[in-house]
C-alpha cells in the first residue's frame, strides 16, 4: 500500500514529510522491503487513533503483557499497549510472520551485559530480519526499521526548564547550549538528549550508562557520525523533537520516513 494513501489518519499527517531524503537513482523502497544500505524507515503514530482491540492484545508476548500491567496509570497502559501493538504490526509488515508469531527479545548491552537493544529474532524461512527501534513520548510512537542497527528518540518540546540536565552532557555540547537564550537553551538541550538517546538505543547500551560520552552538536543540522554511526535528526511533528542514528553507512544516509496510522495497518 502506497503510504499516501494514509495520509489524514493521524492529526499531524500534514506536518511530517513522507520522505526527508531522496534516494538519487532508486526507487522508493515497498512496505514489505527490509530497508537495503543506508535507508531506515520511519513510522509515526499517534497513539489515540490506535484502537487497542482484544485480538491486538493477544497478539503482545508473556512480558509484555506484564510491563503493562505495570503501568499504575490507565492511560500509561494504554500507550504502551498501542505502541507495541503497533511495533508488531509494522514488524509483520517486513518479516510476513503474523504479529503474535514474532519473537522478540534483547541483545546483552555491550558495557555491562544486562538486557540491551531488542531485536527481532529469526523466524523460519530465509527473510532478511530487520532491526528496529521504538520509542515514544506523550501520544507519539515513532518505530524505525532498518537492514543496519539502528536507533530512534523522541521527546516533547519542554514546558518548563531543562537546565538541570545540562550536566549530563558532554562537555562541549554543555558549554554550546550554555550561550542560548533561555527559549533556544532549551530547545538545544532536548535536541541533545534526542540524538545522544538515539545513538546508546542503536548501540544497545541505554541511557542508563549516561549521555555525555560523546558530543551530538546540537547547534548542526548536517547528519553527523558519532560512536560508528550516522546521527541524523528528524521532522517530527509539532511540539516534538526526534533524532535517528544508524550503524554503517556513510554521513550522507537517507532516512525515508513514513506517515501512517492504524487504520493502514490492522
Amino acid at each position: 500500500m502506497n503510504p499516501t494513501s494514509w495520509r489524514g489518519s493521524v492529526p499531524f499527517s500534514s506536518t511530517v514529510p513522507q520522505c526527508e531524503t531522496a534516494v538519487p537513482g532508486n526507487a522508493r523502497p515497498s512496505r514489505n522491503a527490509v530497508p537495503p544500505g543506508d535507508t531506515a524507515d520511519v513510522w509515526w503514530f499517534d497513539t489515540r487513533a490506535v484502537a487497542v482491540t482484544p485480538a491486538g492484545l493477544a497478539g503482545l508476548d508473556r512480558g509484555e503483557r506484564s510491563r503493562a500491567e505495570a503501568f499504575l496509570f490507565p492511560a500509561d497502559r494504554r500507550r504502551y499497549q498501542a505502541a507495541h501493538m503497533m511495533l508488531r504490526q509494522v514488524l509483520a509488515g517486513y518479516t510476513g510472520a503474523a504479529p503474535g508469531q514474532l519473537a522478540l527479545g534483547r541483545e546483552p548491552c555491550p558495557r555491562c551485559g544486562a538486557a540491551g537493544r531488542p531485536v527481532l529474532r529469526p523466524g523460519p524461512g530465509a527473510r532478511p530480519v530487520p532491526s528496529f527501534s521504538l520509542a515514544h513520548s506523550g501520544d507519539l510512537v515513532v518505530i524505525a526499521v532498518a537492514g543496519h542497527p539502528v536507533g530512534v528518540d523522541v521527546e516533547q518540546d519542554a514546558d518548563r526548564c531543562v537546565c538541570s540536565l545540562v550536566p549530563a552532557l558532554h562537555p562541549a555540547d554543555a558549554a554550546w547550549v550554555a550561550g542560548l537564550g533561555e527559549r533556544e537553551r532549551h530547545q538545544a538541550i532536548i535536541t541533545c538528549w534526542v540524538r545522544a538517546e538515539a545513538v546508546l538505543k542503536r548501540t544497545g547500551q541505554g541511557i542508563g550508562h549516561g549521555l555525555g560520552g560523546f558530543p551530538v552538536r546540537p547547534g548542526r543540522s548536517a547528519p553527523l557520525r558519532v560512536s560508528d554511526c550516522t546521527v541524523r535528526q528528524l521532522a517530527a511533528p509539532p511540539g516534538y523533537r526526534a533524532a535517528l542514528a544508524l550503524g554503517g553507512g556513510e554521513v550522507t544516509a537517507p532516512v525515508w520516513v513514513r506517515v501512517c496510522g492504524h487504520s493502514g495497518l490492522l
